[in-house]
């Protein structure tokens, strides 16, 4: 899965305290630097796309090939790690998502395009990084091209949302490039150096749930367990029910022996798990893996309960089905799939459904 931005949830209770890394004298940018466009990049874009045309469509398909061709062009790579101004991104070449985002929004605009930065609050990309457990939430760049709506976005099919894109201002979008910074920082062990990148990131968005808590997992890594724990209630006042924040709280809690406030917030963070159609996706995925079938069905049966929309769901359903000798419930469940998936993926599960079928099968009516 490709991360774009991070909250993470530090697991306390299973892995206790790291010691820091090596010291780092990496320090932040200031904001105008973020999205600042080189001279030298802005004299090769003006001479690849604004030269050679004034009309905006035209400018964005310009831009695109731009971007992306190797030939006259950027010829941009993908690299989760690769949280980057522009001009860093212009040097390496290697863009994240954030990092494409803030790309694609500063070229855009000086092609004269109408762009802004665009917000996924929920999306599934999960995975272990070292003592933390991370979940990413996504951004992209939507622009308005004589009134049609286009988004750019380098992983629109590689993660799993259930909510609409919706607009950000450039300081949310700076305040999520901060934070990226601190907890690639604070994950590798330089938690003093994902102080100051901390600090930026909740100057420019102080109301933010998803900085908050990440504040809070610099605090405690610092050492700093009252801060941590202000940072964490504070998120959980703007968002009663971000389950970072009320992993972490309970986590805290427990570390300190503090049982009557832990297990609230636990029960809490159990309930909005609950009603995650992702995090019942990822269990299942986990039993699946772990060679239980049965109960791998299970739980992508709630998850398509809470979230019928996301084809990958029935076609894991699907594929427990089968393993379990329930070809006609395979085949149920891949034809939801099939509906659901755009005309490539349609393709891809109609083909499993022609094998299926071949095979004798008929589905249950």
């Amino acid at each position: 899965m490709r991360a774009c931005w991070l909250a993470a949830v530090l697991m306390i209770a299973l892995q206790g305290v790291a010691s820091a890394a090596p010291a780092t004298t990496d320090t932040p940018p200031p904001p105008s630097r973020i999205l600042a466009i080189p001279p030298e990049l802005r004299q090769a874009f003006r001479q690849a796309v604004n030269d050679r045309s004034t009309a905006p469509q035209v400018r964005l398909d310009l831009m695109m090939r731009f971007l992306f061709e190797g030939e006259g062009g950027l010829g941009m790579t993908y690299d989760h790690a690769a949280t980057h101004t522009v001009e860093e991104a212009y040097r390496t070449r290697k863009a994240n998502c954030l990092t494409f985002t803030l790309l694609s929004l500063a070229l855009a605009r000086e092609a004269g395009l109408d762009a802004q930065a665009q917000q996924i609050d929920e999306v599934l990309s999960w995975r272990q990084e070292n003592m933390h457990l991370v979940r990413s939430n996504h951004v992209n760049t939507g622009l308005r091209v004589q009134q049609r709506r286009y988004t750019i976005d380098v992983a629109s099919n590689e993660i799993l949302t259930r909510a609409p894109p919706r607009a950000i201002g450039d300081a949310a979008l700076l305040a999520l490039y901060y934070s990226n910074r601190a907890m690639e920082l604070a994950i590798e062990g330089h938690y003093t150096a994902a102080v100051p990148y901390m600090s930026a990131s909740l100057a420019l968005d102080p109301d933010s749930a998803h900085g908050l808590n990440n504040a809070g997992v610099v605090a405690l890594r610092s050492g700093d367990a009252a801060t941590a724990e202000a940072h964490y209630r504070a998120a959980l006042e703007r968002e009663p029910e971000h389950w970072g924040a009320l992993a972490n709280l309970s986590h805290l809690y427990e570390r300190l022996g503090d049982v009557a406030r832990a297990r609230p917030l636990r029960q809490r963070s159990d309930r909005v798990l609950a009603r995650d159609p992702f995090h019942q996706f990822i269990v299942g995925h986990q039993a699946e893996s772990a060679g239980d079938p049965a109960t791998a069905a299970a739980r992508y049966r709630r998850a398509i309960r809470l979230h019928s929309g996301e084809h990958r769901f029935h076609s894991a359903l699907a594929r427990t089905l089968l393993q379990q000798g329930d070809t006609a419930g395979a085949i149920k469940a891949l034809t939801a799939a099939r509906r659901l998936a755009d005309a490539e993926g349609g393709a891809r599960y109609q083909a499993k459904l022609d094998r299926l079928r071949t095979a004798g099968a008929t589905p249950r009516r």
